[in-house]
């Protein structure tokens, strides 16, 4: 538990919004090296790790992206405006640390907001739209800013610190991947394949669209694919159980539908029947919303079944998401142990 906890803060700490993977790549990388067959990045950033030579194929995909920000203007004060890198909830913006990563290094920035002692009764309650925030680093002009090193285009993310918490909780920025990071190395370094080659796949750019994974989905030609999130937990105030059942500290969950997926019946047998057998504590999740890169697998070239195995997190797409990680360590049984019984399932 303690070699999964120390890879999952390693993981986490590091930066990797859309489009700028490259940290979250080198820690997976040195991770893997020696631990498997072949290791490779290809043309757009995915790290792929191949174990085994059997005649059937599996591929297991983890997005290493997480949400973030972009500089798109800087004002005559000197203030950054910026877009969005994926979904963001703006209620939670203001007043948050951030990082810009520049040319020069971090330069280290505010989210500003208006003091409650000069707000206006109507602005107490009003939730902030992404383009009237702003980040404040500090500069004197648009001049200062640049000398500082900021230019347009820099990728921005908010600060969060791993954070232990009772009953082997834990709290971090970016668990919405790099959980299933963590699973994925320690799924590749446990495994022994037989009669099965499995591609471990580490994915750009999943927070823009599903996006980086699509090219090894159909380059690598896997018979299974699988991937590896995390879900929404709904054990918490101001969550509606019928949203969201799943709950941390029960299990990882076997995603059954999302707003672009349902999963594929053999895949569903051969993942609960693998539960049962090593006593592994699992949930099912039905959800509305979102969607993950098991979307991928029926529009793989002519289509391949998919499936989803997660690990449940509570605030997600924040800077303070929260997990068990007991979930994490029987996520990582759970795909383990699957990959010795697949060939009776396919």
């Amino acid at each position: 538990m303690s070699d999964v906890k120390s890879l999952l803060k390693k993981l986490s700490m590091a930066s990797g919004v859309s489009g700028s993977e490259d940290s979250v790549e080198n820690i997976m990388m040195r991770e893997l090296k020696g631990k498997v067959d072949k290791l490779y990045e290809d043309r757009v950033g995915n790290l792929i790790s191949v174990k085994g030579k059997g005649k059937l194929k599996l591929l297991i995909s983890a997005h290493m992206d997480q949400i973030g920000f972009m500089v798109k203007y800087i004002t005559d004060e000197g203030f950054i405006k910026f877009n969005p890198v994926g979904g963001w909830d703006p209620k939670i913006l203001p007043s948050q640390r951030v990082e810009i990563h520049t040319s020069k290094g971090i330069v280290y920035g505010v989210i500003g907001t208006k003091p409650i002692h000069v707000q206006e009764r109507d602005e107490v309650e009003k939730v902030f739209k992404l383009k009237d925030l702003f980040i404040d680093i500090g500069a004197k002009n648009r001049k200062d800013a640049e000398k500082i090193g900021v230019r347009i285009g820099d990728f921005v993310e908010l600060t969060g610190d791993f954070i232990e918490l009772k009953n082997n909780r834990v709290v971090g920025k970016a668990f919405d991947n790099r959980i299933s990071c963590t699973v994925l190395i320690e799924v590749m370094k446990r495994i022994k394949p037989k009669g099965v080659t499995v591609y471990g796949v580490g994915s750009t750019q999943e927070e823009v669209g599903l996006k980086g994974a699509r090219g090894p989905m159909f380059g690598l030609n896997p018979d299974v694919i699988i991937s590896a999130d995390v879900g929404i937990a709904g054990d918490h105030p101001l969550m509606d159980k019928e949203q969201s059942p799943i709950k941390i500290g029960a299990g990882p969950y076997i995603g059954l539908q999302d707003s672009g997926y349902v999963i594929h019946e053999k895949i569903k047998k051969w993942l609960v029947d693998t539960a049962e057998k090593n006593k592994i504590p699992y949930q099912f999740d039905v959800s509305s919303g979102g969607t993950t890169e098991a979307t991928l697998a029926l529009i793989t070239r002519e289509g391949k079944p998919g499936g989803l195995v997660g690990v449940p997190q509570r605030y997600m797409h924040s800077n303070i998401e929260l997990a068990d990680l007991n979930d994490i360590e029987n996520a990582i049984k759970l795909l383990a142990k699957s990959v010795e019984t697949i060939t009776k399932y396919f």
